[in-house]
């Protein structure tokens, strides 16, 4: 095997560590008030930043002006397209995912939809 087959083989997944999950609405006990939200962490991924190819993934988005980023990442069984992903302190929100043939990899195409502070989801004006 030549090095560029086994540099496609074993792609880098090093850029970091992405959180999937969903976001909750967290109330006070008594006065059921919402006193701020929290991410609750489904599970993690290692990934790799991928480069968006017009061409291809137009086909995966009905958009491609909407995705931000575009992720390489292991395959779960359980991914949704309802999960919120969280890469450092910024939240994304799932455009649609596309898993390759032999279900090794997926792909993300990510919508920034804010920064998480901690306690809440502080949005992203887009203009």
């Amino acid at each position: 095997m030549d090095s560029q087959s086994i540099k496609s083989e074993n792609p880098n997944l090093n850029d970091g560590l992405l959180e999937y999950g969903t976001i909750k609405t967290l109330r006070d006990d008594k006065t059921m008030k919402k006193i701020g939200e929290g991410f609750e962490t489904i599970g993690s991924l290692f990934f790799g930043f991928q480069q968006i190819n017009p061409r291809f993934d137009n086909f995966q988005v009905s958009s491609l002006s909407v995705v931000d980023v575009k992720v390489r990442c292991y395959y779960v069984k359980d991914f949704s397209k309802t999960h919120k992903v969280k890469i450092g302190n910024e939240l994304y929100e799932l455009e649609n995912y596309d898993v390759d043939s032999k279900q090794k990899f997926m792909y993300l195409f990510l919508r920034k939809v804010g920064e998480w502070n901690g306690q809440n989801l502080v949005k992203t004006v887009k203009s």
